[in-house]
Parts: C-alpha cells; structure tokens; sequence
C-alpha cells in the first residue's frame, strides 16, 4: 500500500520535470525509483509481519473508518445539494403558478375587451373617422393591441411549458434524494458496527500492552515507523517547484494559523506519557470531526493509515519543509492532491489507537523536527 502511494508521489515529482529531459534519462530514473522502491517494500512487508495481529486488525479497520466518515462526508454534501436543488425547484413552481395565474387574468381581459369592441365596432369607428391621421392612430392601435394579444398568449404557453417541464425534474430530484437518504442510513449503520469492532480491537491491544516497558517499546516502534516513512519520502521524492506567486513557507513563519482549533494537550520536546522519548510535534485537543486545515500551501505527498499516528496526512511545501497530521478521523485529499492555506484536509478524530479526539501536529525541516509554536501563532 505505502510502496504504491510512494510510486505515485514519485510519478507526480517527476512530471513536473522539463519536457526537453531525455528519454533515456527518464528511464534510467524510473528504474532506479522503481529499484528504491521495492526496497522499502520489502522493508515494510518484513515490518508488518512481524505485527499482532490485533496491529493489522486496528488498521484495516480504521482505514474502513475514515473511508466511511469521507462517504459520509460526501454524501451529507450530495443531500444537502439534492434538497437546495429540490428547494429551487419548488420556489420556481410556486412563481410559475402565479405568473400563470396573472397571465390567465390578463388574457381573459384582453379577450373580453376583444370581443366588446368586435369587428363591426372597430370597422363603424373606421369609418367614422374624419382625420387621415386619427384614422391612422387607430389602426396602430388595433395592431398593436393583436401582437400585444399574441405576445400574451405566447408568454403563458411557455409558462405552462416550463411548469409541465419542473414536474419531471422535481420527481427526479425527490428520488436522488431519498436514494441519497438510504445511502446515508447505510454508512452510519455500518461506521457504527466498524466502531464498535474498533473498541474490541482497542481492548485486546492494551491487554497485550501490560508493562510500562512494553509501552515504551511500543512507542519507540511507531516513532521508527513515521521516521521510515519520512527518510523514503525526502529520499524518492524532489522538493516541489511551486508558482512564483507563492510565499515560501520559511517568510510565514510566525503568522500562520494552528490547523485546529483547541488546547494544547502535550508541547514539542516534552516527555511522552514519563518515558524518554520527547514529543516530535504537538497534540492539539479537539471536537471529533471538527476541520484540520493545511498551515500552507504544497502537495500531499502521503495520505494513508501509519502505526501510532493512524489516519496520517503530509503535505509538502517546497523548501526542505513538511507539515503532517495525524490520528485524523478521515482524510480528504489524496497523495499528489495540491492543497491551499486554510484549506479543510481532514477531519480530527481518535485513529491510531487513541482514545480521545485530537490532533497531532508536526513541522519539519529537512528531516527534523521544529517547535510549531515557533511558526504558528495564537
């Protein structure tokens, strides 16, 4: 799975290359990258082998999570689209049927005003009439009063057209919608039950882990985890280039804004649980589902589940500089995926095995961990 999302980062690095690069370079290359490639592969097979299997249960099942809470993301939005588009719908009815219903008054008028005047009538005033002019007047007038007849008439066959047309598409929409309801229903049932299995899992995973040591040992393998994964991305894959218009990460340091909101539960460089391992990063507090946003713009280069950290997201922004985030409750970009400041990349949640929602934070510079209260403010 990393071995693949790896290949696609390193596809993308690479198409952002010069056009006039040789062939046969960008075979050489590939190869070599393929080569690399299937190392970390073996590494990482090796890795997981050597996992309980309660490891690998915790991560398909909180993969399948934030697959879910990313459905469910998608289709609450596709609902609430559906039920405007049916609200538009029903507001363009209702104005129809009014100007349908002026338009039937006014052509009854116009009917009734046509049929009082009569042709007898109108040849009788032609007649009559002693003045060129005013003989003149009153023609404009009776074919004016016909086109504006047929005009009318022609407005309310059309209104009556789109008000036959806005049947069809509203039970066309009020179908997608319950369809979109019933999907709904279905992903919350089954995100239920992958939770409750979630808990089971959790359960067996701490009966394993009975000793301070064997916490420690299990947090010193998930550290060696995401510095595996961060020595195979700053290995494979070239800082990106990014448009002139950009500001370079390192000139918004200090001005830009934490990626969630809440309190800072553990500082940069402080002790983890009282062990000898320091934090890397921070974890930052928050409501579960609640928005992280990219500190700075860049590219995702690993969008996936990682031991210890769980639902994971890195961005990369030029310059020697990456920003992850981690225990996520889904991810909404995917590696290669450019990303905005500001901009919503996943939701906070408790994956990787916690059990409160938070968020864990990092900023790094060719490798190495930096404080994040140094470049975020508040």
């Amino acid at each position: 799975m990393l071995a693949r999302r790896l290949v696609l980062i390193l596809l993308i690095a690479f198409g952002g290359q010069s056009a006039t690069l040789a062939d046969a370079d960008k075979r050489e290359q590939l190869k070599n990258l393929k080569s690399r490639i299937a190392s970390v592969q073996r590494e990482l097979n090796s890795q997981r082998e050597k996992r309980s299997s309660e490891q690998k249960a915790l991560r398909t099942i909180e993969t399948r999570l934030g697959e879910l809470q990313r459905q469910l993301r998608n289709t609450q939005n596709d609902l609430d689209r559906q039920q405007r588009k049916l609200d538009e719908l029903a507001t363009r009815k209702r104005s129809l049927n009014r100007q349908r219903e002026q338009q039937e008054k006014l052509i009854e008028q116009q009917i009734l005003a046509a049929y009082q005047l009569g042709q007898e009538k109108k040849l009788k005033m032609l007649l009559n009439q002693e003045s060129p002019d005013t003989l003149s007047r009153a023609l404009v007038y009776y074919d004016y009063f016909n086109r504006a007849r047929a005009e009318e008439i022609e407005s309310y066959r059309s209104t009556i057209e789109e008000i036959s047309a806005i049947e069809p598409a509203i039970q066309k929409e009020t179908e997608a919608l319950e369809a979109s309801k019933e999907q709904l229903s279905a992903q919350r049932n089954e995100l239920a039950a992958k939770q409750r299995e979630r808990a089971a899992t959790l359960a067996a995973l701490d009966a394993q882990i009975s000793t301070r040591d064997q916490k420690l040992n299990a947090m010193r393998a998930e550290q060696d985890d995401l510095l595996k994964l961060l020595q195979a991305i700053e290995e494979e894959v070239a800082n990106i280039s990014l448009p002139d218009s950009y500001s370079p990460f390192h000139t918004r340091k200090g001005k830009m804004a934490w990626p969630a909101s809440g309190k800072q539960l553990h500082r940069f460089g402080s002790r983890r649980d009282g062990s000898s391992l320091n934090w890397n990063g921070v974890v930052i507090g928050s409501t579960k589902g609640s928005p992280v946003r990219a500190i700075h713009h860049g590219r995702v280069v690993f969008s996936d589940w990682l031991r210890g950290a769980g639902l994971l997201i890195i961005v990369d922004h030029g310059g020697g500089y990456m920003s992850l985030y981690g225990h996520n409750e889904s991810l909404l970009f995917d590696t290669g995926d450019w990303v905005k400041a500001g901009e919503t990349i996943a939701t906070v949640g408790n994956s990787g095995g916690r059990s409160e929602a938070s968020l864990y934070f990092e900023i790094r510079k060719n490798g190495r961990p930096t404080n994040p209260s140094q470049w975020c403010r508040g």
